[in-house]
């Protein structure tokens, strides 16, 4: 089996981009999950008067959404 690894993010540029991918996704309708997972965390996370995000609004469960969307923007499912 062929594993690729992918990167976390290195800087807070890097880090936002995925929430931001994440948000543009979920407006787009194109994310869903199982009714047994919880998106509690990605609803919490909140934004700086300044637009930035806010990382003490941001738990594991979030950034790992985030993340995990991030990668898959370029996934084509083998035929």
């Amino acid at each position: 089996m062929n594993f690729e690894t992918y990167d976390t993010p290195r800087t807070r540029l890097e880090f936002e981009l995925r929430f931001h991918y994440l948000h543009s996704t979920m407006k787009k309708g194109k994310f869903s999950v199982s009714a047994d997972v919880s998106i509690e965390g990605i609803l919490n996370v909140r934004k700086l008067p300044n637009g930035r995000i806010d990382f003490l609004s941001v738990n594991e469960s979030a950034r790992l959404h985030a993340n995990t969307v991030f990668h898959m923007r370029n996934f084509k499912p083998p035929e």
